[in-house]
Formats: structure tokens, sequence, C-alpha cells
């Protein structure tokens, strides 16, 4: 189904007419793109350009990161796909991702079908997260208090998802994710956006893990950061590098 009949005119061209640059430019720099249709599918359902600052709209289709609200950053989309991959994440499975950022990643993987359980610490990013998530029909937006303005929030959201049946459910919190969200674990995998400053940090995160399932979490400080990818054995777990892909995370807030 088109976005057509959701995005305002401008919306819709800006990303009609660009998707297929950014999926090329991706498809370049993502080196497991052959083994993965249904990532490529995921970045290739997202108008970009609302995730990203106003003034970088017309550049939201290029494989770059951008700034964004509150001084953060996007990741580049190749990165992105880099980590959704390595989650061995498939549709109709659940991920916990901490730190929402933009929402765009949460987007990804509602359009792949996957079940998303997301936080974010920074309530200014995780409420402007909320309002383009929202607005897109990737999740229903918790926080009208006036009854008839959440009816009619509802009945929008009900009407997309008939659009988008494909789509995975997105659920965004706002608090510290650094114990995860135990409530709704476990998860089939987990992917921690923010650098880990000490290998304690983990442990919650660990425990809310399926087992036979991975956990993505980056080590190091602001400069140099690298992927580690934990896979749960049972009650062990198993521990791989990724090398040869760059990441600048904001450090995780514990």
């Amino acid at each position: 189904m088109s976005w057509e009949e959701i995005l305002s005119e401008e919306d819709f061209r800006l990303y009609r007419e660009n998707i297929s640059l950014l999926e090329e430019q991706v498809i370049e720099r993502f080196t497991h793109s052959y083994e993965a249709p249904d990532i490529l599918r995921g970045i290739r359902s997202v108008p970009r350009h609302l995730f990203v600052h106003r003034e970088y709209r017309y550049l939201a289709y290029t494989d770059n990161a951008f700034p964004t609200c509150c001084g953060l950053t996007t990741s580049a989309p190749s990165v992105i796909a880099e980590m959704i991959f390595h989650s061995g994440i498939q549709q109709a499975g659940s991920l916990l991702e901490i730190g929402t950022g933009t929402g765009y990643e949460a987007a990804v993987l509602s359009e792949m079908g996957v079940h998303v359980f997301t936080i974010e610490i920074d309530k200014t990013v995780g409420r402007a997260a909320n309002r383009i998530l929202s607005s897109l029909g990737y999740k229903v937006d918790n926080t009208i208090r006036n009854p008839e303005r959440r009816e009619e929030a509802s009945r929008a959201y009900s009407r997309i998802r008939r659009l988008f049946p494909h789509r995975g459910r997105i659920a965004l919190y706002i608090g510290n994710g650094s114990g995860g969200l135990p409530d709704d674990a476990p998860y089939d995998a987990i992917i921690v956006a923010a650098a880990i400053r000490r290998l304690e940090d983990i442990g919650p995160l660990r425990a809310q893990l399926r087992k036979g399932r991975r956990l993505l979490y980056l080590y190091g400080d602001r400069n140099i950061q690298t992927l580690y990818i934990l896979e749960r054995q049972n009650n062990r777990f198993k521990t791989a590098v990724l090398e040869g892909v760059s990441f600048s995370f904001l450090p995780l807030i514990t």
C-alpha cells in the first residue's frame, strides 16, 4: 500500500522520488544486503526525511548520519541495517531497543513485521519520536489525555493499520533503559543503541534475552566503539565482535 494516502503531497513526492537512491547506497555499503531482503524492504518502506532535522530533509535519502534534536545524530541507514542483520531478528519476533532516538530504526523494524519495544531516556527526544511514529500510524499515541482526541487518534491508527497490515507493533516508553523492560521479556533480540562503558551494565539485559537469541551492544568511549554480539546459549553466553563498521553512539546512562 502506498504512502500516498497518508503523507502530504510534498512529503510523498520527496519520498517517492528519492527512496531508490537511498536503497542503492545501502546495498552498496551494507555487506549482507543480498542476504537480507526483509531489511532492505523495511528501509525502502520508511520516508526517512520525516525522521531527520528539517534542515536536512532534502539530504535524508543519502546513506549518511544527520543531526537531529537535542544534539543527537541519526545513524546512517547502512549502519542500522548492519545492527538489525546481526541481531538475527525475524518477522513476528519481539525486539527490545534501548535508545529510541528519532524512531527511525523502530519504524524500519516495524515495516519488517517485528514487534518493537523501545525506550528513550531523554523526554524531549522520546516525545518527538512518539509524535512522528504516531502520526505515521506505527503506534497509538498514548500521551493524549482528551477523551475525544484520544478516540480520534485511535480511529486514525486503526485505519492506517488496515492499510499496512504487515507492520509489527511499536510500544514506546520514556525512562532509563539500562534495566531493560522486564515486564515484556523475554525478547528475540536486544539492540542497545548506546555505548556501554562497563560490561556489568548489560547484566539486567542478558536476563531478558530469549535462549538462542542475540543482544547487540557497543563498548567503548565516544571516539572508539566496538560492536559486540552476545548470544545466549541456555544459561551461557557466547560473545563475538563485529569489525569493519564505524559507530559513534552516546553512552548508556545507568
